[in-house]
């Protein structure tokens, strides 16, 4: 399931570094070529940890994992704060996934 949503990150990073290269890395906007750079070197790190998954080093593969995903996390929790006023709802969405994950939804 890990390796499954690595790829989906992946995928997205791709496009959206192909599409549309625009980003907010900790609140100040990135576009054009920095975007694409920063998008496609976090993807990289998204592809070397499959890869490690794919080795069988389970245990590596999910602590670096859970720390890429706590990173992009509070890297887009930082610029939705910077971009937008809506604090609340910024608030509410990881503590409904917190509730989510621990009844097991």
């Amino acid at each position: 399931m890990l390796i499954a949503v690595l790829g989906i990150s992946f995928i997205s990073k791709i496009f959206i570094a192909y599409l549309n290269p625009e980003i907010f890395f900790f609140g100040e906007k990135l576009g054009g070529d920095k975007a694409r750079i920063y998008l496609l070197a976090n993807a990289l790190v998204g592809i070397f940890l499959v890869a490690l998954l794919l080795k069988k080093d389970y245990w590596k593969g999910t602590v670096l994992a859970i720390l890429y995903f706590g990173y992009n996390a509070c890297e887009g929790y930082i610029s939705y704060q910077t971009v937008t006023p809506f604090t609340l709802l910024s608030l509410l969405l990881p503590i409904l996934t917190l509730i989510l994950l621990k009844l097991d939804i």
